[in-house]
């Protein structure tokens, strides 16, 4: 089976990034670069939790000091947060994108900005497709 350039590039951009190393970036900070998150801590909200599980209400509810950015109706990304992990940190991770599914949180992670560009972009080819589909 033959892959397409586009196809393997989002692919690439869509892992995380403690598989990969940056063959091709100028910097350690181009590549999209993403954590998974187990708990979620809302310090501005008196350190309530987001996990896996938990409602849009919930999520809503517990980031509501946040700017949220919808990358779908599905997945939220907020930024301005910190990792308790220094690597993290050194590549610029300071967004959180979750993903619901039926409602509920299936995956959170924190990115940097190349991933979040990386992941909208995958979303709206994926709507694309599916509108083309549709026809």
């Amino acid at each position: 089976m033959k892959a397409r350039p586009s196809s393997v590039l989002l692919l690439a951009a869509a892992l995380s990034a403690s598989a990969f190393a940056p063959l091709f970036a100028s910097s350690k900070n181009d590549s999209p670069r993403a954590y998974p998150i187990g708990v979620l801590t809302a310090a501005s909200n008196g350190d309530m939790k987001v996990v896996r599980g938990a409602s849009m209400g919930d999520v809503s509810y517990a980031l509501r000091y946040k700017v949220r950015q919808e990358l779908s109706p599905n997945v939220w990304a907020y930024s301005g947060f910190h990792a308790n992990l220094d690597l993290a940190n050194d590549q610029e991770c300071g967004t959180v994108v979750i993903t619901f599914v039926n409602g509920q949180v299936s995956d959170m992670r924190l990115v940097n900005k190349p991933a979040v560009a990386a992941i909208a972009a995958n979303l709206k080819l994926g709507s694309s497709a599916r509108n083309i589909a549709s026809k």
